[in-house]
């Protein structure tokens, strides 16, 4: 993979250092260096900058067990991630290499753990709110002290349901306890850890431990390999069958910024259930396209090749009915790590893999098919993204060269004609100038009417598609919620056995679960469709109106070129485009993200409190039929009844915060994503379109001393620039060479 992308974006990084040296030669020459010499000077910094701080993402996703973290160990070939780390914490791991070796650990704010157990808290039979305007805060000692009670105090049928265990009291019960050993490193000021050196290893500590990882949002590694280009960013996904579906939100959120996805599949497991509907989910999203899918070759699983191949056959199948010939390789990642590492293997480890190394036919085969997953990886890499980057890159520059080749040509002919002749030119020069200006002027007004009339477009469509008053997301959500029912009557035993508040709560979690997971699986891949539209259209949109511009600059250097006679001007003209916007590009060089749409529903303490108000109503009702000698009804009536109302109480406070919730994404996605979308679109187009004029436009005043140039001083002036001239040709040969490198791998 390095071999490919690293050498031509290096080669790249020389050319343009060259580039730039050269413009520094020019502008040392004041007299006659213009001012575009300044603005290309620029420009060869922003390339250097973009060239060397552009990442690609490529995310690492597959159920839990799966071998995602072995799989992303094995490319930089080194044990640096904690394998097998909790299902309970949501945590994505960034990996890239780089000079040192160290792990930046990301904590959560004291404000978004109170927030998490201020949700968890809702309905919890035994926690006793303080009043519904306290919040909660985990620093206090005192409400840690009531948090401990409270989960002493729960039932056993409370915390372990169908056999496993509830998670909003496991998260509880872990924020407890990992308290005091974060307490010292979370603050308002600075929420991170980071190990260095001789101290990597202990993050993983830190994410191997669940009281500890719950505290976590992120990790950031980076490591001293040269076996991945630093412009690489791995990012190992916790398990896309996460038993809570706000983790598989989360995980969304991260696969909207990624360029490529690596799908790990067990062959202990194969394909399941969860795989098929998360990969519904990223096919919903519009991201399968950009997807390699790996079979974790376990070779203590396969008694032969033929089996292997058996399931393998079988998943190809079942992935085709998502996606046409889908990219599979086989290999262990495993195998492939012990192999990079074997000096530093256990001794169980060294005999586990001699004992791997006698299987001749595994071995050869999966070494084959890691062989066509780097090859298949560094393609997608170079051709699809980096190729993207590189090309745009290039194309600045071949700009810049033009522009210095129509500069040296022009000198050389005013130092060769007569003072008659130069006049002449010199006045088609101005009469070009005033052109330029005058297109500027319209460039600029032009970007300007579009970025208003397609920012007027994005505002209709992203109202209506958040529409909450009829049809769109919002109310297929709230319709979700309005027609979720609950049989409370089915609950009646349980209102025996365990009572009113432990019942209220189980059918609280039951619909809060179902209601995550409908938005995570169903609203959430929507969002991102949408998204993914709204900017193809905002591309789109700006290109159609910046393309024509670009190309009649092309013409206008034609027309430059035709009007100067000396026979080795070479002024190189711009290739065809089809896109100059490359929003991702545009995104990461701004800091521009989306907004996170995986934020929990909140749901406020007044739920609780409400509901055994109208308990107490039906309790309070059954005695005064006792007291006016009419027919009590059954008590247990009472309460399934107070769980009906306590159940239309929840639905009634979730419409309300599903409309806020997505009325302030709406919002949020429609002027701070959006609008800054366009505003950036139609700068950089701006800044792209006068990069390309200004290698044609003059310094007046620049040429005027030209012409002044008299006896040695022309003769040194016409060598310098003979000078200039070679240096030119060489970096058109290189661009040359780099151009048709990357042609060769479209």
């Amino acid at each position: 993979m390095k071999e490919t992308y690293s050498s031509l974006k290096n080669e790249l990084i020389e050319l343009n250092e060259s580039l730039s040296s050269l413009l520094g030669s020019v502008q040392a020459r004041t007299d006659i260096a213009g001012a575009q010499f300044s603005n290309w000077q620029k420009t060869c910094d922003s390339i250097h900058q973009q060239i060397t701080e552009e990442v690609v993402r490529v995310a690492v996703i597959g159920p839990v067990k799966s071998g995602k973290s072995t799989l992303v160990n094995s490319l930089f070939r080194g044990d640096y991630l904690k394998r097998g780390a909790g299902v309970l914490t949501s945590i994505v791991t960034r990996i890239r290499s780089g000079e040192h070796i160290k792990a930046v650990l990301f904590f959560k704010s004291w404000d978004e753990v109170n927030a998490d157990i201020e949700q968890a808290l809702v309905m919890l039979p035994t926690w006793e709110q303080k009043g519904e305007d306290r919040r909660f805060d985990i620093r206090i000692e005192q409400n840690r002290r009531f948090l401990s009670r409270a989960l002493e105090k729960l039932s056993d049928d409370l915390v372990i349901r169908d056999g496993v265990r509830d998670i909003n009291i496991v998260l509880l019960s872990l924020y407890v306890k990992g308290f005091n050993k974060v307490r010292g490193i979370i603050s308002s000021d600075s929420m991170t850890k980071e190990f260095r050196d001789e101290q990597f290893s202990e993050h993983q500590s830190y994410v191997g431990n669940d009281e500890l990882a719950v505290y976590l949002k992120d990790i950031e590694l980076e490591i001293n390999s040269d076996y991945l280009d630093r412009s690489i960013e791995i990012a190992d996904c916790q398990g896309s069958d996460s038993p809570n579906p706000l983790h598989l939100a989360m995980i969304q959120d991260y696969l909207l910024r990624t360029h490529f996805i690596i799908y790990v599949i067990s062959s202990r497991i194969g394909l399941r259930q969860a795989d098929i509907r998360f990969l519904s989910i990223i096919k919903k999203m519009g991201i399968l396209d950009n997807i390699l899918f790996v079979v974790n070759n376990d070779f203590s699983e396969h008694e032969s090749t033929e089996e292997l191949e058996m399931l393998v056959d079988k998943v190809k199948e079942e992935l085709a009915l998502l996606r046409p010939e889908p990219d599979v390789y086989t290999f262990s990642a495993l195998f492939n790590l012990f192999g990079s590492i074997s000096g530093d293997l256990t001794k169980r480890d060294s005999l586990r893999l001699s004992q791997w190394m006698a299987e001749e036919t595994l071995v050869a085969a999966s070494n084959r098919e890691s062989q066509r997953f780097q090859s298949a990886l560094n393609d997608k890499l170079t051709q699809e993204r980096f190729g993207l980057l590189l090309r745009n890159h290039l194309e600045r520059m071949s700009v810049i060269v033009s522009g210095i080749e129509r500069w040296a040509a022009m000198n050389r002919e005013l130092l060769e004609k007569d003072a008659d002749g130069a006049a002449a030119l010199i006045k088609k020069v101005e009469h070009r100038h005033e052109r330029m200006e005058q297109i500027k002027a319209l460039i600029k007004s032009t970007l300007s009417g579009a970025q208003e009339k397609i920012m007027k477009e994005m505002r209709t469509d992203i109202d209506r598609f958040f529409n909450v008053h009829s049809g769109g997301l919002i109310n297929q959500t709230i319709s979700y919620v309005r027609e979720y029912s609950v049989a409370a009557e089915k609950y009646r035993t349980k209102l025996s056995t365990s009572g009113f508040s432990n019942t209220l709560y189980l059918v609280f979690q039951e619909f809060k679960r179902a209601l995550d997971t409908f938005i995570a699986e169903t609203i959430d891949p929507e969002i991102a469709r949408f998204v993914r539209e709204v900017e193809n259209r905002i591309r789109k949109h700006m290109d159609s109106v910046a393309i024509p511009y670009y190309s009649m600059a092309s013409e206008d250097i034609a027309e430059l070129k035709a009007s100067i006679s000396s026979p080795d001007a070479k002024i190189s003209q711009a290739r065809n485009v089809q896109s100059l916007l490359d929003l991702d590009a545009l995104k990461q060089s701004t800091g521009l993200t989306l907004p996170s749409s995986s934020t929990a529903i909140r749901y406020s303490a007044k739920l609780k409190t409400e509901a055994m108000v109208r308990l107490g109503f039906y309790s309070v009702r059954n005695l005064l039929k006792k007291a006016l000698k009419k027919a009590p009804e059954d008590e247990k009536d009472g309460h399934v009844r107070a769980l009906a109302d306590g159940v239309k109480i929840i639905k009634s406070e979730t419409e309300a915060s599903l409309v806020f919730h997505f009325e302030n994404y709406r919002e949020n996605f429609k002027f701070q994503y959006a609008a800054k979308l366009i505003d950036g679109a139609s700068e950089y187009l701006y800044t792209l379109l006068m990069e390309r004029y200004e290698s044609y436009t003059t310094d007046i005043k620049a040429l005027e001393t030209v012409i002044e140039k008299k006896g040695g001083n022309r003769e040194f002036m016409i060598h310098f620039l003979n000078g200039i001239g070679e240096n030119l040709r060489s970096l058109h040969d290189s661009i040359d060479a780099i151009r048709d490198r990357l042609s060769v791998k479209e």
